[in-house]
């Protein structure tokens, strides 16, 4: 149907319930009509009034359609009502036309359409059974109100409905585009990265190798000297781009436990920059919830791809604590300090874990290690209710 008509849930319920109660009319008409020729006539006119629901409705997706589809109901109800006069047991047609009215026409019509079904009910009770028939009317008073606020409620239910389907369809969508933006500054930090890096040790390489050609005829050993510097270069870009890489697949990818996905995380690292790197995990640590468990996964990589690149530290070590209130990652190296850390001040790797922790709640640390080198401390409030290890 289009906008000014409200769609129906479920028409095959409905047409349900206007088939039995034809089949209910035909027998009651059988039953109670005095000749055969007016049970005849009935049973064409209720089988009409079914024929004219099953085709006519349906297609009454304008107002102006669906105009003409009650008028022609209301004239076939009218013959019944003349066929069984002076007794009404045709007038249940009537409320089923003014249910029909009040669940797909705005309000103001519906109302004006219930008030003509209730007038035209009504004259014909009024003519058939005189002024006896003023307990008949105000019995239909209360029937069609009733059919009214019972339709009305239907079609309000059958709007919110929509509307939320529509509110789920919009949401879905958002954290659909959400997830893109996220993939998207991932990627572009990423590159970033592999940019300033990779691209300056490339460079570097380059620039090494053709001094080292111009120098190989004159001054070789220079020359050697060079290729071994651009050599310890293209190892470390190397492991870089190791690092980077691993950096790219997801923990949750194949639903390991936090755990796990940290202890491989620095086995990884460990064999990529050949630094020692310990992980432990305080005894009985609850599962997270997958946006934890990623928050988490992430401040341990930056924090390592950070001592990779910039501490110079011999050794790093991650651990991963709960009590009854917070979630806490601990990450330290031995290397220069926090004077010298990348993440000290407003770089980007200070701001994105800051970012992480606050969207959980929480907040980034970064001090001096005792003993020498720097701490990062990542914590947030423990969830209620875990989801994930």
């Amino acid at each position: 149907m289009n906008n000014t008509l409200t769609q129906i849930r479920n028409p095959r319920l409905l047409n349900l319930a206007v088939y039995l109660i034809v089949i209910i009319m035909v027998i009651i008409s059988i039953i109670t009509l005095p000749d055969l020729l007016t049970k005849a006539a009935a049973t064409a006119l209720c089988t009409a009034f079914g024929l004219v629901h099953a085709i006519g409705f349906r297609k009454a997706d304008t107002p102006g359609r669906l105009a003409i589809y009650l008028v022609v109901q209301a004239i076939i109800i009218l013959a019944l009502l003349r066929l069984s006069s002076p007794h009404d047991i045709f007038n249940f047609f009537f409320y089923i036309l003014a249910l029909e009215a009040v669940l797909i026409l705005p309000t103001p019509s519906a109302i004006a359409w219930v008030v003509g079904f209730y007038v035209l009910d009504s004259l014909n009770a009024l003519s058939g059974q005189g002024i006896s028939g003023i307990t008949g009317v105000l019995f239909y008073a209360a029937a069609f109100v009733m059919t009214a606020v019972f339709g009305y409620a239907l079609r309000q239910a059958e709007i919110a409905r929509r509307k939320n389907e529509e509110l789920l369809a919009e949401l879905t969508a958002t954290q659909r585009q959400l997830q893109d933006l996220a993939v998207t500054e991932e990627r572009t930090r990423m590159a970033r990265e592999m940019h300033d890096s990779l691209g300056h040790r490339l460079t570097v390489s380059i620039i090494q190798l053709e001094g080292a050609q111009r120098l190989i005829p004159t001054n070789p050993e220079r020359a050697a000297r060079m290729i071994g510097a651009m050599r310890d270069e293209m190892k470390e870009a190397l492991a870089e781009l190791r690092v980077t890489v691993s950096a790219l697949r997801s923990p949750i990818a194949d639903d390991l436990p936090l755990e796990v996905a940290l202890s491989n995380l620095s086995q990884t690292f460990q064999h990529n920059t050949g630094i020692p790197t310990h992980f432990s995990v305080s005894p009985g640590f609850p599962g997270l919830p997958e946006t934890h468990r990623l928050a988490l996964y992430r401040a341990a990589q930056e924090a390592l791809t950070n001592v990779q690149r910039h501490a110079m530290a011999h050794n790093a070590w991650i651990e991963l604590n709960a009590d009854d209130q917070m979630i806490t990652l601990v990450m330290e190296d031995d290397g220069k300090g926090i004077d010298h850390h990348p993440m000290n001040g407003t770089s980007s790797g200070l701001l994105g874990l800051n970012e992480r922790a606050a969207q959980l709640g929480g907040e980034m640390r970064l001090a001096v290690r005792h003993g020498g080198g720097t701490q990062v401390v990542f914590t947030f409030p423990r969830p209620e209710q875990g989801v994930n290890r």
